[in-house]
């Protein structure tokens, strides 16, 4: 049985096209190596300050893989960071102002570091697009990413 040319070419891009959907950007786990290559590229620094064990932060993080969340690789740099270790606490601390008590906190800065919105605790995606929105916002006012 021969098979015509265009339904062999068709079966062929099936057959190696990628089988999983389209992921969110890889995290970077060291916030000063997140810092720094946000500034050395540019671009903007989505932080999320949490721990495995918090439900809120894995749902952010679903939501980010997911592009339920739309993080531009192009426009940030994405960092997910401990909160349980001593030396990432002391730092995202010292960096940032975040108020509330509610896991995770987020962070999103210009890239020099300067922070521009943050917020805490569970939020939908649209929620989560809506502080991506105001940080931008933000960047444009002060003349930055």
């Amino acid at each position: 049985m021969k098979i015509p040319l265009p339904m062999l070419v068709a079966y062929s891009l099936l057959a190696t096209a990628p089988i999983c959907p389209a992921k969110g950007p890889d995290a970077i786990n060291d916030l000063g190596a997140a810092l720094a290559k946000a500034k050395a590229e540019q671009k903007m620094l989505f932080v999320q300050y949490g721990r495995e064990a918090c439900g809120n932060c894995q749902a952010l993080k679903k939501m980010i893989a997911e592009k339920d969340v739309r993080l531009a690789e192009s426009k940030f740099v994405y960092a997910d960071v401990n909160c349980d270790d001593a030396a990432t606490s002391q730092a995202f601390k010292s960096k940032f102002k975040v108020e509330g008590t509610t896991l995770p906190f987020v962070v999103i800065a210009d890239a020099e570091g300067k922070q521009l919105a943050a917020r805490t605790g569970y939020g939908s995606a649209k929620e989560w697009e809506e502080l991506i929105k105001q940080a931008q916002k933000a960047a444009k006012k002060a003349g930055g990413s």
